[in-house]
């Protein structure tokens, strides 16, 4: 692997500019364009990063210079008020226990997802039981009729004898005797 040029910070054109040797046919290793892709998606993001940070810069010199061009003074020179003081630790009180709650309902909320969770497996498994019995008892019945039936085809295959009578019509489930 080529080794970033820069020294301390990392750009993304350092990152960019990492190679890594290609794997050999057959032994394990990273596929080069997989290695090449996460290399892109870091750049990207270091990339971003440095144009946020940029902005920020900037914003922090605008309000500086027209805080200079209108006779302020640099932020935090001024001793707050206590009204502001209070001000201040009571909404940051507030924050803390509005951030309490989120914990606390994040971890409610894990809990009941959990539970359900655990309840739609255990009722999807009762079901899939019951599935496999009506399966079962539904198979037997097929094998049985098939029976049934592969026995009346080799009946009625056989030929009928003259001093033979004929045997009686079987009765098959679910078909209906006709009464004489």
């Amino acid at each position: 692997m080529t080794e970033p040029r820069s020294q301390g910070r990392l750009t993304p054109h350092d990152i960019r500019q990492v190679t890594f040797p290609p794997s050999r046919f057959g032994s394990r290793g990273y596929r080069e364009a997989d290695v090449d892709a996460f290399v892109d998606l870091v750049a990207d993001v270091l990339a971003d990063r440095d144009r946020a940070i940029a902005r920020e810069r900037e914003e922090v010199h605008r309000v500086k210079d027209w805080r200079r061009a209108h006779g302020m003074a640099e932020q935090g020179t001024r001793t707050p008020s206590p009204e502001e003081v209070h001000l201040y630790s009571r909404a940051q009180l507030r924050a803390e226990a509005l951030e309490a709650r989120a914990e606390q309902i994040v971890v409610q909320a894990e809990a009941a997802a959990q539970q359900r969770f655990t309840e739609i497996l255990q009722r999807a498994g009762e079901q899939a039981k019951v599935l496999g019995v009506h399966a079962t008892v539904i198979r037997a019945q097929l094998e049985a009729q098939l029976q049934r039936l592969i026995q009346d085809i080799h009946t009625l295959g056989q030929p009928i004898q003259p001093d033979t009578e004929m045997p009686p019509p079987q009765h098959l489930p679910g078909t209906h005797r006709i009464h004489d």
